[in-house]
């Protein structure tokens, strides 16, 4: 359970600063807006340090390498600060604002690195360490490649004003201001362009739902930003049918940006897959020979037969579909030696494995001498899988997820890039190291990872990398491992590659009815993993997650804003502060007044997906000063949003007589749930009711968690029971017979080697 923190009431008497509203104000406005308005100051004014350490691959420190902070907005205090390191490869840079922000870390003949640092520490830290950064050498032979996922540029960006047809450009770069340095700082980059690229909007396809298109000038500013190549074979390439193939190909060609897994026809198609030689060389230049070609899974055939499939055929365009011959025919003829990866749209929305279609063509394409794997579509992401072959298993990512679309489905704002070092062995091109860089969309622009955030993804990509090889029918199939590790989740073929740290939590936890309630698996790290369960009597364990990732109320990305609500739906009267937390540096507060007549409500704006088979726990933490009654609500929904039940399933009343306000210190609530037959989403609402007495009321909120239980039960006793991992089991719950179980938890923590 998270540590309690109290309110910084003593610093703020220290200190006389007001008169700037920092935080949402309502035309009603509240004294805390003033208490909260010169916490930030204060906390703003109180300067962090950064420290790490920069290192080559042999672990020999790199003298005079540059530490730049990239910053935005919000943050602009910190742009442009920075060191250089000394001799032993350490770094200090000093005086920063409490505003995360990227650090660029770069040294001539190594690879520049943008990580994202985490800057929003608690007050009484002075520091933030990095760790130690280890650059990569270019050199002859290496190259790094970079994979982005779902791209499109239409819809909503345009009805919510990220686009408009005045400023095309310019909003454009915006959408890529917080990822492209990262995007520059390899040798390759390419992503899935989920759209036809043509101002003519004449031609929609008749029979589907969703069409896109992306305007001429949009797509014209792809190169500037780092972007090298695109994979045109997906299921809305033909959105604006032959007429917006032929003017996508046009399009592209005219800027120079190199495409593939579309055409004309099928042959046309075939001749897109793209051959070239990247990497660096001071002396030779590009020298490492990469093949790429994309595929789309989906042919189809619910759009209409014959000529409205979307993927080609001998007399239209369209996307290349994955056939075995086509997969065959890109394996086959990639030229030697180079490297070949295709790129397969395909699976099922929102699912966070493959589909065995996708995942047959996964097999399929390996076997004929694919060396890399990348996979999108399901617009969310999925963890790394390895398939096993005659020489080194080769890496699959499932799902990239999306990089910049418009979707509203809260599960598809978490993806990743992955960055891939490849070496040149002489005979064959090699993956060497394969990273993943944590992304966050926001108002549908990716944005860097940082923190808390960075890490719950880490643990939420390796927990979905160890069920990679769960059930597969193909004994080939294992599990990377993922953690996470200086701002970038670190892939490595299997555990035996990282380095692994065990250690044992006992806990005597008193039963109740014969239950341990809801406990915390508490990480000790960023990595840590719930490795295996003990208890000194037998006992029925389970294990659960939790849904809702942001219910920390921390800052969690690299932007421009501090503090932001993020998915939750804010006004004056309830909003994401920081002078009262139970922990971290956010929480949410309610407010009301006496005189107010009505409750204010806080919820997210998005759904989140349930299963109904799962059992729920809903559980977090609530602070009141003067606060009038406060309840939750949980309204459970089909997959269309249509309503099914609401259900208040905890509250706080004041007695019926009260005169006054309730005041009480952080207190935990939970509920434990059991979803409808028929629920597929969840919402949750926050209500404040108005005091009994008089002045101001608050509500705080914190540590709020969605908990999904595994349907598995877990048998445990005294010889203890072992879990796979690296995994994100977040919570335990047992029911064993007695007044106590004595109950063991083993923490393992990864490393890279």
């Amino acid at each position: 359970m998270p540590t309690p923190r109290s309110t910084r009431s003593l610093a703020l008497a220290s200190l006389f600063l007001g008169g700037v509203a920092l935080f949402p104000q309502s035309s009603f406005a509240y004294g805390f807006d003033d208490v909260e308005d010169d916490y930030q100051l204060l906390y703003l004014s109180t300067a962090v340090a950064l420290e790490g350490r920069v290192v080559d691959e042999d672990g020999l420190a790199i003298t005079g390498a540059s530490i730049e902070l990239i910053a935005f907005g919000d943050s602009l205090d910190n742009d442009g600060e920075g060191a250089s390191t000394g001799a032993d490869g350490g770094f200090e840079v000093a005086g920063l604002a409490r505003r995360s922000a990227l650090v660029k870390i770069s040294s001539p003949g190594y690879y520049t690195e943008i990580l994202p640092v985490n800057l929003h520490v608690e007050i009484d830290e002075p520091e933030v360490d990095l760790g130690t950064i280890t650059l990569i050498e270019q050199e002859l032979g290496r190259a790094r490649l970079t994979f982005g996922g779902d791209t499109m540029f239409d819809r909503r960006m345009y009805e919510k004003g990220m686009l408009n047809a005045a400023t095309l450009g310019s909003d454009t770069r915006a959408l890529f201001q917080f990822i492209e340095d990262v995007l520059k700082a390899d040798d390759h980059t390419a992503i899935n362009l989920e759209t036809p690229v043509t101002d003519d909007l004449s031609t929609p396809h008749p029979n589907k739902s969703y069409v896109f298109a992306a305007h001429p000038d949009t797509v014209a500013e792809l190169p500037g930003l780092g972007v090298d190549s695109v994979a045109l074979g997906n299921n809305h390439i033909f959105d604006q049918l032959d007429g917006g193939v032929a003017d996508t190909i046009h399009h592209l060609d005219a800027i120079g940006l190199p495409y593939y897994g579309a055409g004309a026809d099928r042959y046309a198609a075939r001749a897109t897959a793209y051959s070239a030689m990247v990497g660096y060389s001071e002396t030779l230049g590009d020298n490492v020979p990469v093949t790429m070609q994309s595929f789309s899974n989906s042919i189809g055939s619910s759009y209409g037969v014959g000529l409205e499939n979307i993927a080609l055929f001998d007399i239209k365009g369209g996307a290349l579909p994955s056939y075995s011959t086509e997969l065959d025919h890109f394996a086959q003829n990639a030229p030697a030696g180079s490297l070949a990866v295709p790129i397969i749209h395909g699976g099922t929305e929102y699912a966070y494995a493959q589909s065995s279609g996708t995942r047959t063509d996964f097999e399929r394409v390996i076997q004929e001498g694919a060396d890399l794997v990348i996979g999108h579509h399901p617009h969310v992401v999925h963890g790394v899988g390895t398939y096993a072959t005659t020489d080194d298993p080769v890496f699959v990512v499932g799902s990239l997820g999306n990089l910049v679309f418009d979707q509203d489905v809260y599960e598809t704002f978490r993806s990743y890039m992955a960055v891939v070092d490849v070496v040149d062995t002489g005979s064959k091109v090699e993956v060497e190291r394969m990273q993943l860089v944590p992304i966050r969309l926001d108002a549908y622009a990716p944005r860097l990872l940082a923190g808390t955030q960075l890490a719950r993804l880490g643990r939420h990509v390796g927990h979905l990398s160890t069920m990679e090889a769960q059930g597969a029918t193909d004994p080939n199939w294992g599990s990377a491992t993922v953690f996470a590790e200086n701002g970038r989740l670190v892939v490595v073929p299997t555990e035996a590659d990282a380095t692994t740290t065990d250690e044992l939590d006992q806990r005597l936890v008193p039963l109740s009815g014969g239950s341990t309630g809801t406990l915390d698996f508490a990480p000790n790290t960023d990595t840590d993993a719930l490795a295996s369960l003990r208890s000194d009597v037998p006992a029925s364990c389970e294990v659960g997650r939790d849904l809702l990732v942001i219910g920390d109320f921390e800052d969690g990305d690299v932007d421009d804003e501090y503090l932001e609500s993020g998915k939750w739906v804010t006004s004056g009267s309830r909003y994401v502060q920081g002078s009262e937390t139970h922990s971290g540096t956010g929480a949410a507060v309610l407010l009301r007044k006496s005189s107010y007549s009505s409750r204010t409500a806080l919820w997210m704006g998005n759904s989140i997906k349930v299963d109904s088979s799962q059992p729920m726990t809903f559980r977090g933490f609530v602070k009141g000063d003067n606060a009038g009654e406060f309840e939750v609500t949980v309204r459970w929904m089909t997959s269309s949003g249509s309503s099914i039940s609401y259900k208040t399933v905890f509250e706080i009343k004041p007695g019926s007589s009260a005169t006054e306000g309730l005041t009480y210190d952080w207190t935990e609530f939970a509920a434990d749930l059991t979803p409808p037959a028929n629920a597929e989403k969840l919402k949750v609402y926050f209500r404040h009711y108005p005091p009994a007495g008089g002045g101001d009321a608050e509500v705080f909120l914190d540590d709020v968690s969605f908990i999904a239980w595994d349907t598995e039960t877990i048998n445990v006793d005294s010889s203890g029971t072992d879990l796979p991992t690296p995994n994100a089991w977040d919570f335990v719950r047992c029911d064993a017979a007695g007044s106590s179980l004595d109950l063991s938890m083993t923490h393992r923590t990864y490393e890279s080697q």
